[in-house]
């Protein structure tokens, strides 16, 4: 073999291995089977990772952001940006606890299919600054059936059905618990207001959803 072809050869592997050898899809890499699986064998089928920031591992799959969060070199939680082509099957995750593959998810489907239970909470609603979109969440934790799965779908609060009914929620609570309580985020250790915001982003499409153990939500 030439001394060209040799060359041909080996870029062509190299390119493989920098892009993962991307034969993977969404399906294969956000999976529940992907779950406490350690760090090599996952990126063996995600590819190698576009970004780290700490644990934070975020993978491009068939266009889709995946962030797997890696604890003690496994797989703790995976996290998906929603839009487009991106949807996230919840079933390998959760099993009749999710709501069917291809429906747009909301709270509201959520809360349909796994009986209730979300607890909201928000990195902020009042007087938020311009750093970063602030975002509404609503987590659910699981049953044993489900493996005590933590589920959380996010809101970014960034259009108009989103700010509306983080407006709502906002208004509510603070005509019945005052301002200092919105602007102090207290509403994120007290569930008094939980129904009202479900109410208010029931019908609202969630923009990103993590699941696994252990999850990271905002403090009050």
């Amino acid at each position: 073999m030439s001394h060209y072809f040799k060359a041909l050869a080996i870029s062509s592997v190299i390119g493989m291995l920098a892009t993962g050898a991307q034969a993977a899809t969404v399906k294969e890499v956000f999976n529940g089977e992907m779950l406490g699986t350690n760090q090599r064998y996952f990126e063996s089928i995600a590819g190698i990772p576009r970004q780290s920031y700490g644990d934070s591992h975020v993978f491009r799959v068939q266009g889709c952001d995946i962030t797997a969060t890696i604890n003690n070199g496994a797989v703790a939680s995976l996290s998906m940006e929603l839009g487009g082509q991106c949807q996230a099957n919840l079933g390998t995750f959760i099993g009749d606890y999710a709501p069917p593959a291809g429906q747009t998810l909301t709270p509201g489907a959520f809360e349909e299919s796994s009986g209730g239970g979300l607890s909201y909470l928000a990195d902020c609603l009042s007087l938020c600054g311009n750093a970063a979109d602030p975002s509404v969440y609503a987590l659910w934790e699981g049953p044993r059936a489900a493996g005590f799965m933590e589920v959380m779908l996010e809101v970014v609060l960034v259009d108009g059905d989103a700010l509306d009914a983080a407006s709502l929620w906002q208004g509510h609570m603070t005509k019945a618990a005052g301002e200092d309580f919105v602007m102090d985020t207290r509403f994120n250790c007290d569930r008094r207001f939980d129904a009202e915001a479900h109410q208010a982003f029931k019908d609202v499409k969630v923009t990103a959803v993590t699941i696994g153990h252990g999850l990271s939500t905002p403090r009050c």
